[in-house]
């Protein structure tokens, strides 16, 4: 794989610097990271789509290298900031998990800088019904949280969105889970689950008839149920917009069957292109 050259620094927004990396050239595609991650979750995108496009990835408030106090803030916010800030006029945006839900945000708030979105397991949006299993899983999540346990609440969400006990035939390889695993920890390090998060109103499966750009939904064969449910969900709601079922893979299906995400980015990439004339660069 050709190593391309990255910059990177911090952007300040209000209460925050929004650490960020940009590598390549051309049109402009972002990645948001999921909510057990930080943006080093997209080393494998970052490099494969770099050779033909201008990538970003950055760490969202209270993640990763970003540094925040406790203003108020919307993380919707943050990325229309940081595009501002770095003089993207219009993105494909990507997002996992929470990012997705952070993606489409943006396309409801600020249309005019989305001209695609990737959707990758897609997280849980206020207005879904949780299932049972995730019920469950949180319950034991926030046990082990009021009782001081870490390893425990990290040994807790490694089962509910990698390991998929009983429920995957192979597991994920050593690397993945001990990657998540440091991303997670830091994490809870920052207290990420902020209750200074302001949500987006009205939510966004309410709206989903307002985004009509390009939508590619990608989702791991071995996920929670939920993401399945808001996959579809976010299919029917979003006019211009298909589902892919990655096999062999659980929630952070980009980070476990990498080649096969990459050459599903860069299909609709390459499509989104030439049906819009391009993707603005910054």
């Amino acid at each position: 794989m050709t190593i391309h050259p990255s910059s990177g620094g911090y952007v300040e927004v209000d209460g925050a610097k929004l650490y960020y990396e940009s590598s390549g050239s051309g049109p402009a595609v972002v990645f948001v990271h999921a909510g057990i991650a930080d943006s080093s979750m997209w080393d494998e995108q970052f490099e494969a789509l770099a050779g033909e496009y201008k990538v970003v990835r950055y760490d969202m408030r209270n993640f990763g290298q970003t540094v925040a106090d406790e203003a108020a803030f919307a993380d919707w916010e943050d990325l229309d900031a940081l595009l501002h800030a770095l003089s993207i006029d219009s993105a494909v945006i990507i997002g996992a998990s929470m990012g997705a839900t952070v993606a489409v945000g943006l396309a409801l708030e600020r249309p005019e800088l989305v001209r695609g979105l990737v959707l990758i397991a897609p997280g849980i949006f206020p207005g879904h019904e949780p299932s049972g299993e995730l019920r469950r899983g949180w319950r034991s999540l926030s046990q082990a949280l009021d009782s001081g346990n870490v390893d425990r609440a990290l040994d807790i969400e490694l089962d509910m969105w990698v390991d998929r006990a009983g429920h995957r035939p192979t597991p994920a390889s050593e690397a993945v889970r001990q990657q998540i695993r440091r991303m997670n920890a830091r994490a809870y390090e920052l207290a990420s689950d902020a209750p200074n998060r302001r949500p987006l109103k009205p939510p966004a499966l309410t709206r989903l008839a307002h985004i009509t750009v390009p939508t590619l939904i990608i989702t791991g064969s071995h996920d929670m149920p939920d993401i399945a449910t808001i996959a579809r969900r976010l299919e029917r709601g979003i006019a211009n917009s298909r589902t892919v079922v990655v096999p062999d893979s659980a929630h952070l299906v980009n980070m476990e069957q990498p080649q096969a995400v990459n050459q599903l980015l860069l299909d609709f990439l390459h499509r989104q292109i030439s049906e819009t004339g391009g993707v603005d660069q910054a």
